[in-house]
């Protein structure tokens, strides 16, 4: 039976939990229960030794166990995290009326958005963005991440978060998801598009957007003039999304 409310925070290749403790304080200050763990494949082992499926796996087991304690959850899946909330929460689909526990909607946060069976590069026609190098040893480098990740946070704080990133693996990004029918599909969802992005330019978010327009499916979208960071840069206006979309479903 639905017994609480929570938010699950899966986070962008490259970053950690500590990333995102700014917009976890927050929610947790107003009473929202908030998880934000780190994914199997931001493990920083080099050579990478996790992929796809670590991270699936890992995921749909935090929001099973959360579903069985009857816990109604939004999901916020920020960058690639787009990718693992697209795949996963289906499954658990519920709607806010509905007295078992489940994922009611989604918040997509300058995020990817696949279709069934299409991998992240998928999206671009099966190459990676020119700003992404796949690197001998089994890692994907991001051309200049201060500036593609943080650049609206000052040049200490964007040090401060740069000095956090760990190792991303490759593989990862041309695997597709094994997923019949995508959770944008079966969930209300929304979308941040953060218009000062230069990792996934805004022009590229609003076409995640219109993709799931042009499908026939709602989603509703908010903007913010943040970087690809916004829970760094902008947290207080992040918080508030999230806490409204709490507080409708």
């Amino acid at each position: 039976m639905f017994s609480s409310k929570a938010v699950l925070i899966i986070t962008g290749s490259w970053h950690l939990p500590q990333h995102y403790q700014k917009v976890t304080s927050l929610l947790q200050e107003k009473g929202i229960r908030t998880i934000c763990p780190a994914l199997p494949t931001n493990n920083n082992a080099y050579p990478p030794n996790k992929a796809l499926h670590d991270d699936v796996k890992f995921i749909k087991d935090i929001i099973a166990n959360e579903a069985a304690a009857g816990t109604h959850m939004t999901v916020v899946g920020h960058s690639w995290g787009g990718i693992l909330a697209s795949a996963i929460c289906g499954e658990f689909a519920v709607k806010p009326s509905d007295t078992k526990g489940g994922v009611t909607n989604i918040f997509y946060m300058a995020a990817f958005i696949p279709s069934e069976y299409e991998s992240l590069a998928g999206l671009f026609g099966g190459k990676l963005p020119p700003s992404l190098t796949p690197l001998v040893d089994g890692t994907l480098a991001f051309d200049d991440p201060k500036e593609r990740f943080y650049n609206d946070l000052s040049p200490e704080e964007a040090d401060k978060a740069a000095e956090l990133l760990v190792y991303s693996p490759t593989n990862i990004h041309y695997t597709p998801i094994s997923c019949d029918t995508v959770a944008w599909r079966l969930v209300p969802v929304s979308y941040l598009i953060c218009e000062r992005d230069t990792a996934l330019p805004a022009f590229v978010q609003e076409q995640m957007v219109q993709k799931v327009k042009g499908e026939g499916y709602d989603m509703h979208e908010y903007r913010l003039p943040a970087s690809h960071s916004p829970f760094l840069s902008m947290p207080r206006e992040v918080v508030e999304i999230i806490a409204g979309l709490v507080d409708k479903y």
